[in-house]
């Protein structure tokens, strides 16, 4: 499924990430034209195989992840997770800092050589559709 797009983030995010996605959505707002997939929905667990199956099924039928790397991304402990998982299912990752963060890159995007892109509509939707 060409340009579904699974986004990985932090929680501290979630509000910045939605905002993202809701342009991105929005057949009015012409900068972004992509559909998403994510787990904005709150998770009251901590079950690892629960979660893992709840990105396992939202990456199921997109074509990417974009992960959003902002002041803690690197503290995450399902952003490792949802990148191995990503790559384990020959997908490309890409990543791109929140505008106005200086957050640490995630070593999982380090050790994969995961370019991070800094912020920009244009680069996000040249991610999400090349």
């Amino acid at each position: 499924m060409p340009n579904v797009v699974f986004f990985g983030f932090k929680e501290l995010d979630r509000e910045t990430v939605l905002t993202i996605k809701g342009r991105a959505v929005n057949s009015r707002y012409a900068n972004l034209n992509f559909r998403v997939r994510d787990l904005l929905k709150r998770w009251d667990t901590t079950d690892r195989s629960v979660i893992r199956q709840a990105i396992s099924k939202k990456l199921t039928g997109t074509s990417r992840t974009i992960v959003f790397v902002g002041e803690e991304t690197h503290k995450s402990y399902w952003v490792p997770q949802e990148v191995q998982m990503t790559l384990d299912a020959e997908k490309p990752v890409y990543a791109m800092r929140i505008s106005g963060t200086k957050g640490k890159i995630p070593d999982i995007l380090t050790s994969n050589g995961i370019h991070v892109y800094e912020w920009s509509e244009a680069k996000l939707q040249e991610l999400a559709t090349r």
